[in-house]
């Protein structure tokens, strides 16, 4: 009885090794794929988008001459300017972002149609919309102060998107998602429009 007893605490033993031999390599399996996720990603972005920056303005003392304040333009106001562009190189909107704030300025002339799929079921919908409700919820959860809820607001002249302007994005990389989701959406609004 004490053998047996002893047999199979041994392949307990030898089971246990087994496992943590398995455990160590998923947990390296686990870093290569988290490296090769990082490395895709870097490759999307580059294919993706095109970054220029968007020069500091001189400071000029104005003169004595009292002028109303004019709002200034979104590239103005910009720290970082990134261009959406289609996978054929046509320029689709200019993204112009500052602290917490951004604004994605379709080109003139594009016509892309608030109408057309995927602008309402995709990025309205299941992005926008969705980074919203997070934001409400985790204000619900006391874990995010109301003053820094994403939110956004969609100028449309007609039924043609001309701009989206999107408060609190948060992090770099909610920024990321709204620019993939926002470019994708433009691109097969475009191939709709060439069609």
């Amino acid at each position: 009885m004490e053998s047996d007893e002893s047999e199979e605490v041994k392949q307990l033993a030898e089971l246990k090794v087994k496992l943590q031999k398995k455990l160590e390599t998923i947990k390296e399996e686990a870093k290569i794929l988290e490296s090769l996720i990082s490395i895709v990603d870097s490759l999307l972005i580059s294919k993706s988008f095109r970054r220029i920056e968007v020069p500091q303005p001189q400071q000029v003392q104005p003169a004595q001459v009292e002028v109303s304040p004019t709002p200034k333009a979104p590239e103005e106001l910009a720290q970082e300017t990134i261009l959406l562009e289609a996978s054929d190189g046509t320029l689709l909107a200019k993204m112009y972002v500052a602290d917490r704030d951004a604004q994605v300025v379709v080109e003139p002339g594009l016509n892309l149609y608030v109408s057309t799929p995927p602008f309402q079921s995709f990025l309205v919908s299941r992005v926008l919309d969705s980074m919203k409700t997070k934001d409400l919820e985790l204000v619900r959860e006391g874990k995010l102060n109301p003053d820094r809820v994403f939110d956004y607001e969609l100028k449309i002249e007609g039924d043609a998107i001309k701009e989206i302007k999107i408060k609190n994005y948060g992090d770099r990389r909610r920024l990321r998602e709204l620019r993939t989701s926002i470019r994708w959406t433009l691109e097969k609004m475009y191939e709709k429009l060439k069609a």
